[in-house]
């Protein structure tokens, strides 16, 4: 049994046993059929939090569901999503639709996210996600121009870093 299978059936075996999952856990469910590609299942537990827990979808939950919908090949579904969020989408929803869009070429889609994530230009790798996208289409020119804008505003990727504890040092 993969990941996916067995997060579905252990939140499907909380709910038969009576406890009323919250948005963590349906955040976190969400999020497996996402990764798991389980896009009816996805679908079907967004529209089960809609109707049986009265929840209303939070920002998290938006995420998981444009991203379910933009890794299996629906990127247009996942903005049609988008779309009917009745707040403003924030930075993690567009960049779940930049994401898909980087996946499956869609270039249209991918300049709509990139501007509303282009707001806040703090994250370097939204931008190249678009210039990738740019260049897997043939689009050299534009590509060049993401990247021109990464320097002029002087974007610079993070360096990583490591901890090691060493006991008794």
């Amino acid at each position: 049994m993969e990941h996916g299978e067995i997060v579905v059936s252990l939140f499907k075996q909380i709910v038969r046993a009576g406890v009323k999952p919250n948005e963590v856990t349906f955040t976190s469910v969400l999020h497996a059929c996402s990764h798991a590609g389980f896009v009816v299942e996805g679908l079907d537990l967004f529209k089960f939090m809609l109707r049986n827990h009265q929840i209303s979808p939070q920002a998290d939950h938006y995420t998981c569901i444009v991203d379910l919908l933009g890794r299996s090949g629906r990127p247009v579904e996942a903005y049609d999503i988008i779309r009917t969020i009745p707040f403003a989408p924030t930075h993690a929803v567009w960049g779940a639709l930049l994401g898909a869009c980087a996946i499956h070429e869609n270039v249209e889609l991918g300049e709509i996210a990139a501007k509303w994530i282009f707001e806040q230009p703090e994250n370097t790798g939204n931008y190249v996600l678009m210039a990738k996208i740019y260049s897997v289409v043939g689009r050299w020119k534009d590509a060049k121009n993401i990247r021109h804008i990464i320097n002029e505003i002087g974007l610079r990727k993070a360096p990583a870093h490591s901890l090691i504890q060493v006991r008794n040092m």
